[in-house]
């Protein structure tokens, strides 16, 4: 007889006890998810009922499923008395009209002014419906915004911009008043909120920094500050401390006695601070200075006295330094390359010019300035195109009022017609020639028609009439004349602004 295997089968046990424990492991998963959902929950709950909008939330069919604290005391409406209800039995009793339900008839977000009759107030209601995946209404989540609270703001807001528009004017008021008595042209915000700080510091006695980059008007805001200061009646100095030698800076701001060096005059010279004794000097391109004449300078400003090269004896002097630097000085003395205590002594009011590009509003004024400087100058009559106004507005001007000057200089003398075209501009300036729309800005037909209206406003401009335009351009007069219209609603809607400041010449 075939012997009997009585040995027990234990891996069927093993099984068991894997299976209990993945169970064990699974429901204390399964605990954790629903520990970490109730306090997801009661976090959105408590984010729910301390809004300070009020929250209205009805499932697909209006029957109303929540409310929060603030709906309560907007709508004087309890949540016991209205929750499992459904919102139409309120309105006309308890509201004026329901954005849920004109929500849940439409299918799309609404918002409505609504009434309160309990309290008498009024709210915005905004309510956005929630789709299932069958595209169903599951539920209209309403939120309210009391009225009163968003006509203060409003009102609020109002008040602020009118005050900043007082403000605005007041400071573009007081800055023309000296601005009148200047060189200085402004029409840019950026640049009157500039002019007005020159002019609350202009009678202040104090050292000024003037801030900028090359070509921005350093120089003219210097003068500006000296024409409006107790020293206007007093000498003003300009040296540029970076087109003069660093051998010869040291003298020429201070000055030498005779025999202090081999080729000096015999009874040496006085240097700038003895000229502008009692005035102002203008100290351009500051950052230039040589080390050893910062120190010196950095003792002039607080003494108040100079000694010249060679001399054993100071000498007073009263004189206002301003000082320019298209530099950053920060970053110079951060880099040793200036001296931290004569940069702190000249900072005491500093003001940064900001460059054309952050001033476009300046661009067209200043080139009719310089235009007509220009035609006085060199006595002729040259105007620009509207497009040509255009093409200056929206280039970057890294040279800034420098850059814009010299190019309507060289324009006035090189172009051929009294109209200065853009084709004009382009051909003596090849910077402008490689502008180009960003691509992606603009598709190849709107190109080309903006290429069609620009050579129709140049030829209407030449030859003054549309008969003679459109016999150049070579087509019908009457398809030219609604070509211009349809092209310059479409491209130059500002087409009128554009001729207002072609007639400011």
């Amino acid at each position: 007889m075939e012997r009997m295997d009585n040995r027990l089968d234990f891996s069927r046990y093993d099984k068991a006890l894997d299976l209990k424990q993945l169970i064990s492991q699974g429901m204390e998963a399964v605990a954790g998810e629903l520990v970490y959902t109730r306090e997801i929950y009661e976090k959105l709950h408590a984010i729910f009922e301390d809004s300070q909008d009020g929250f209205f939330i009805t499932d697909g069919e209006g029957r109303i499923l929540m409310v929060n604290k603030a709906y309560e005391v907007m709508s004087g409406i309890r949540s016991d008395e209205i929750l499992g209800g459904n919102v139409g039995e309120l309105e006309g009793k308890l509201i004026s009209y329901s954005a849920s339900l004109i929500t849940i008839q439409s299918g799309k977000p609404m918002t409505i002014e609504q009434t309160f009759y309990r309290t008498g107030r009024k709210a915005y209601i905004s309510s956005t419906p929630i789709f299932d995946d069958d595209g169903n209404i599951v539920m209209i989540v309403s939120n309210t915004r009391d009225f009163q609270m968003i006509e203060d703001l409003r009102r609020e807001l109002t008040q602020k911009n009118e005050q900043v528009q007082e403000y605005e004017e007041r400071i573009k008021a007081m800055a023309k008043q000296n601005i009148n008595q200047s060189q200085l042209l402004v029409n840019d915000p950026r640049m009157y909120e500039t002019i007005y700080k020159a002019s609350k510091v202009a009678d202040k006695d104090t050292t000024v920094l003037i801030q900028g980059e090359t070509g921005t008007g350093k120089e003219m805001l210097a003068n500006f500050i000296h024409q409006n200061s107790l020293r206007k009646d007093k000498i003003l100095l300009c040296l540029n401390c970076g087109a003069i030698s660093k051998d010869l800076i040291e003298t020429e701001l201070f000055g030498y006695v005779g025999g202090a060096f081999t080729g000096g005059l015999p009874k040496g010279k006085p240097g700038y601070f003895e000229i502008a004794d009692g005035g102002t000097l203008f100290l351009d391109e500051i950052g230039e200075l040589p080390f050893n004449v910062q120190m010196k300078l950095l003792r002039t400003l607080q003494e108040k006295e100079i000694i010249r090269v060679g001399a054993g004896k100071p000498k007073k002097v009263d004189v206002r330094v301003i000082a320019a630097t298209n530099r950053n000085l920060m970053q110079m003395v951060e880099q040793n390359e200036f001296r931290a205590d004569l940069y702190y002594r000249l900072n005491v009011v500093n003001i940064e010019i900001p460059p054309l590009r952050e001033r476009r509003q300046d661009i067209v004024p200043l080139a009719n300035l310089f235009l007509k400087r220009f035609n006085d100058k060199f006595k002729t009559n040259k105007s620009l195109s509207a497009y040509s106004y255009k093409m200056l507005e929206d280039y970057d001007w890294p040279g800034n009022v420098r850059e814009l000057k010299n190019t309507i200089e060289k324009m006035v003398i090189l172009s051929d017609e009294d109209i200065i075209s853009v084709a004009d501009i382009k051909k003596e300036e090849s910077r402008f020639a490689f502008e180009r729309p960003e691509i992606g800005a603009v598709n190849l037909k709107e190109i080309l028609e903006q290429i069609e209206l620009q050579y129709i406003h140049e030829y209407y401009g030449e030859y003054k009439t549309l008969e003679k335009a459109a016999d150049k351009l070579g087509v019908n007069v009457k398809t030219l004349s609604r070509r211009k219209r349809y092209l310059e609603q479409k491209y130059l809607s500002d087409e009128q602004e554009l001729n207002k400041k072609k007639s400011q010449i």
